[in-house]
């Protein structure tokens, strides 16, 4: 990221957390015990307890989560309905455990999938929805969707792979649905390096998803034709560190995305997303959108040229993309392709400064008038 001052995310870890991870690698490395075993075990029981759920099963990232919780929930030959605004893996997962994704559009005030677009792409075959709570988000419309799946018996996942600590009316994501799925990437609010984590207060459910994770079986007895999902004690020892400053790191990014707040609210090119007063955002991403005559090309360029990076997650959508040409049917997209034309996402990590935000809404106010 050569120029680049202000990185659109990053991983943060302290000193004191480098030494803690180091001193467990070394245990790791002396035992031998490379793979599922004491760390992996006490990172599933302590993110349960964050989460507040009963069972907590560690994966090797958030897209094999949702793969084998679908086969876990024992659904085939269904449709499961996604939002367009989502990355691919959400659709992929649907693929791989051998469904069809049905893509939604999305809410232009949360990013999240509608309800409305729900309703329109209804059919009897549909067996799940996959809610992501895209951002950080949980969308508002959260008990409208969940009272509609429990009327039509239609089982509501969540993809909580931004959602660590957010919560709706103090519910967390995680516990909204049959299981909810965290990612554990970089660039999430805590990393694994790569890893996942499936919560759920079904312990059959949880017992199933165990096996798998684990080639289908516990080792000797195959159930399940599967593959290899597991995590390894040394992500396990990153996680522990991670999940121990995770609440300081959700503060802080609130402060983060309340200093951009105060600094954009008045600028007339762009509108802020509504925030909520029952939900609490953890903010993986800081989202705004730029008016119709502003060119984002140009205004991302400007930020870049003067050491801020930015993103625009997800463009393009999942219909637009060529890995679900064979998905895509009659689906009305008109929000999600006028919206992901022209939001922007800013600096979103630990560590960055009053005065660093200070620099960037500068910094844009003056993209604003060039371009």
């Amino acid at each position: 990221m050569s120029g680049i001052k202000y990185p659109r995310a990053k991983p943060y870890i302290s000193k004191s957390s480098k030494k803690e991870i180091l001193d467990k690698f070394n245990i790791i490395l002396d035992t031998g015990n490379l793979i599922q075993g004491k760390y992996v075990k006490e990172l599933e029981d302590k993110f349960a307890e964050f989460i507040g759920c009963k069972y907590a099963i560690a994966t090797n990232s958030c897209t094999s989560a949702l793969e084998i919780l679908i086969k876990s929930l024992n659904i085939t030959n269904k449709k499961i309905l996604v939002p367009s605004q989502t990355f691919v893996a959400t659709g992929n997962s649907v693929i791989l455990s051998g469904n069809t994704p049905v893509f939604t559009d999305m809410n232009k005030d949360t990013f999240c999938m509608s309800f409305k677009s729900i309703q329109e792409n209804m059919s009897a075959d549909v067996a799940a929805i996959i809610l992501v709570h895209m951002g950080g988000l949980i969308s508002p419309e959260y008990y409208e969707i969940k009272s509609f799946c429990d009327k039509h018996n239609i089982i509501l996942i969540e993809d909580a792979a931004h959602a660590h600590g957010s919560k709706i009316n103090n519910l967390s994501a995680g516990t909204l649905g049959i299981a909810g799925c965290f990612s554990f990437y970089p660039t999430k609010l805590m990393t694994t390096a790569e890893g996942g984590m499936i919560t759920t207060n079904d312990k059959e459910l949880a017992n199933t998803i165990k096996l798998y994770r684990n080639h289908g079986g516990d080792g000797r007895n195959f159930i399940y034709n599967s593959s290899n999902y597991r995590m390894t004690e040394l992500s396990a020892a990153i996680g522990l560190s991670q999940l121990k400053e995770l609440p300081n790191f959700i503060q802080s990014r609130n402060i983060i995305a309340n200093h951009y707040i105060n600094g954009l609210k008045n600028i007339d090119q762009i509108t802020l997303l509504p925030t909520y007063d029952f939900i609490k955002n953890s903010y993986w991403n800081f989202y705004f959108i730029l008016e119709k005559n502003i060119s984002r090309d140009k205004f991302t360029n400007y930020l870049l040229e003067n050491g801020i990076q930015t993103g625009d997650a997800y463009s393009p959508a999942c219909h637009q993309q060529p890995a679900f040409k064979n998905y895509i049917g009659n689906q009305n997209f008109s929000v999600t392709e006028n919206i992901l034309q022209r939001h922007v996402s800013l600096p979103m990590y630990i560590g960055i400064t009053k005065k660093d935000i200070d620099y960037i809404i500068n910094t844009i106010k003056v993209a604003l008038q060039v371009g």
